[in-house]
């Protein structure tokens, strides 16, 4: 196992979700009775497979128009794969959609990106840009992981060199774990998927010097604790997670004592 800069790909995914607090990881569900227009707007582009870009106001001002005509220009630009939304957040018709992504207060005019998942993938507040929009339209995988991680789940991105999904078994004993199990998401990733690229340059591993499967630990809200290879041992994994302050508040936790010194060390098997 070799750790790497966890605080880099908090940054890059931080980056992406903003300061902010914003309810995600719903799917854009209608709620109680008719649902309003931009809630059939995004379940349509949910349905669709599109990115949703939201964008909230509350008032007519030059700000608004200035994000809109950004935001509405590259959706242009992105037809085939996004789609824009516009929510008066004044408007009491939208009430139950201000509430799910919790921006009553935030400064407006705001544009949330919603993956088809319902994962919150860029927050951008009073402005955008047509480079902001390109980096929140994410790759699969990327969106699998962030509704987790929005969902207060570890993930464990599993990346393999076959079509075949192979969990090491490190993994599959974090798991088995009581005290992770119910907050363990696995996803599984092909090392060569094109449409991946930009995933695997942002954890930091390269396609020509990876054999077999690596896995992958994320920990909410975006920190990279490490990468583990085949050899690794649960304990070692845990580890890792408790030194991140990621494993839990009990200062007696067995993962608080003697393997911790052995997980910031590489192992002696192959490095990735």
């Amino acid at each position: 196992m070799r750790q790497i800069n966890r605080w880099a790909f908090c940054g890059m995914l931080v980056g992406i979700l903003g300061a902010g607090s914003v309810a995600s990881a719903q799917a854009p569900g209608t709620g109680a009775g008719e649902p309003s227009k931009a809630q059939a707007a995004l379940g349509r582009a949910s349905e669709a497979g599109k990115f949703a870009f939201v964008v909230f106001y509350k008032e007519d001002t030059p700000a608004v128009r200035a994000m809109a005509e950004v935001v509405k220009a590259g959706v242009q630009k992105r037809d085939d794969k996004a789609s824009v939304v516009f929510v008066q957040a004044s408007s009491p018709a939208e009430r139950a959609l201000v509430e799910r992504y919790e921006v009553s207060r935030s400064p407006m005019p705001l544009t949330l990106t919603i993956a088809p998942n319902g994962a919150v993938t860029g927050i951008f507040s009073k402005e955008i840009s047509d480079e902001q929009m390109d980096q929140a339209i994410v790759t699969p995988t990327m969106t699998r992981c962030m509704k987790s991680l929005q969902e207060n789940r570890m993930v464990f991105v599993c990346v393999q060199t076959t079509d075949k999904a192979v969990i090491p078994a490190s993994v599959k004993e974090m798991q088995a774990d009581p005290q992770f199990k119910d907050r363990v998401t696995v996803v599984s990733m092909q090392l060569r998927d094109p449409n991946e690229t930009r995933f695997l340059s942002q954890m930091q591993i390269n396609p020509q010097a990876t054999t077999g499967v690596t896995a992958v630990l994320l920990a909410p809200p975006g920190v990279l604790i490490g990468k583990f290879d085949a050899s690794a041992t649960a304990d070692q994994v845990a580890a890792a997670l408790h030194k991140a302050g990621k494993c839990c508040d009990d200062l007696n936790c067995k993962h608080n004592h003697g393997p911790a010194q052995q997980a910031n060390q590489p192992t002696t098997s192959r490095r990735k």
